[in-house]
């Protein structure tokens, strides 16, 4: 009799964990369809959401190239701020910067570069009133060099030139080498280049390194302390929040090394004075 009893309960036991079985099998088979399902999903929509971001990007740049070709056209609009920009013919003193200016945001700054610091140029006329940017999508440093020898030839060199010219084609330092060599004796800045893989940062530092009045603008470390919020969704250009970071960065550098102390424009060779 006992082994009767033991029999039904060890087939009432085996029959309870073979539907325990049954029931974790059909859990985990539900489970491996949504994972299935989702990731079936979720690859043919990634690249459709990546194409559209990309798309966005795109617009976003011809319509700021679109915005810069139309400041050009209206000559007349711009033509006093355009002719305030050239020197004169007088040669130019960048040591009397430090007593004309109080904020490098007086300045006539004159920017010359490709799509980052054309996505940025509202923000960049925002904050540099008096400023002019000459900036073209896809630009590289051979076409900037031409920018700059035209600008050159018309004495419209401003105050200080800032070039953002390193992200679209390797660069070499001759290169940098003739964009300070045509910058009339002015301060010159470099703005370091995010989101490309070339050595463009790298070659403008070697070049920095031998001269004075240039200077890098750290926009890539920048950048990347913040890129969740500056950088736009193809990693290279900057939102309107990074924009306005990007030219304030400018504005602070331009400060520090153009309008600072002494010791900090010149080193310890430089003769303390007051404004």
């Amino acid at each position: 009799m006992r082994e009767i009893v033991e029999s039904v309960q060890n087939l009432r036991y085996n029959n309870f964990m073979k539907t325990v079985r049954n029931l974790l099998y059909a859990l985990m088979s539900i489970i491996m369809c949504f994972v299935f399902v989702f990731g079936v999903y979720g690859f043919f929509t990634a690249p459709a959401k990546a194409k559209q971001h990309q798309k966005e990007v795109e617009e976003l740049i011809l319509q700021r190239q679109k915005e810069a070709e139309e400041r050009e056209k209206k000559a007349q609009e711009w033509q006093e701020s355009i002719d305030n920009l050239g020197d004169n013919g007088e040669e130019f003193n960048p040591d009397l910067l430090y007593y004309k200016y109080s904020d490098s945001r007086e300045m006539r700054i004159v920017g010359i570069g490709d799509s980052v610091m054309l996505t940025a140029a509202p923000q960049l006329e925002e904050v540099f009133p008096n400023g002019y940017f000459n900036v073209v999508y896809g630009r590289s440093i051979y076409d900037g060099m031409d920018a700059l020898e035209t600008l050159e030839s018309q004495g419209r060199l401003g105050d200080v030139l800032v070039y953002s010219l390193g992200t679209n084609t390797y660069t070499y330092e001759d290169q940098y080498e003739w964009l300070i060599a045509h910058s009339g004796n002015r301060p010159v800045f470099f703005i370091t280049t995010y989101g490309v893989s070339n050595d463009s940062n790298a070659v403008m530092r070697r070049v920095v390194a031998r001269h004075d009045r240039v200077y890098m603008v750290e926009w890539e470390s920048l950048a990347l302390d913040h890129r969740s919020s500056y950088i736009l969704s193809d990693a290279l250009h900057p939102t309107v929040e990074g924009s306005y970071a990007y030219a304030n960065l400018i504005a602070d550098t331009i400060n520090k090394y153009v309008l600072g102390d002494p010791i900090t424009r010149y080193g310890i060779k430089g003769a303390a004075h007051g404004k």
